[in-house]
């Protein structure tokens, strides 16, 4: 191994003891669970087609919704500079046709959802 590699390596190793020692890397940590937050389902009977077997809570509360009101259409966006043409995105197809997310909103979010042509939608990254 090089000097400079043996010497990146200790850099590392010294770096993850310190964080070890400062309480961040404890096991205790590294294995907590995060609990998801409970639903408060209305009650009534369901719309035809929803099946309670399929519901599950899990991730509930981890992150912020993003709740989509409006939209426009990317080839606008793309002409204005808004966006540029190699940014990544994430397609869905919805009752009103495709909508398009970019990458790094989703990988924040992680959930998006809106309503389109009178048809509720969901993404999830």
């Amino acid at each position: 191994m090089k000097a400079s590699a043996r010497s990146h390596t200790a850099r590392v190793l010294g770096l993850l003891l310190m964080m070890g020692a400062a309480g961040v890397l404890s096991p205790a940590r590294l294995g907590a669970q995060r609990q998801s937050l409970p639903v408060d389902l209305p009650d009534g009977p369901a719309l035809d087609g929803f099946d309670i077997d399929r519901f599950s809570n899990a991730g509930n509360g981890w992150f912020e919704t993003f709740h989509v009101e409006e939209t426009e259409s990317l080839s606008g966006a793309l002409e204005d500079d808004r966006v540029a043409a190699d940014t990544l995105l994430l397609v869905i197809e919805t009752a009103g046709g495709p909508l398009a997310f970019l990458r790094d909103q989703m990988a924040f979010h992680h959930l998006a959802q809106g309503r389109t042509g009178g048809k509720d939608w969901m993404a999830t990254f």
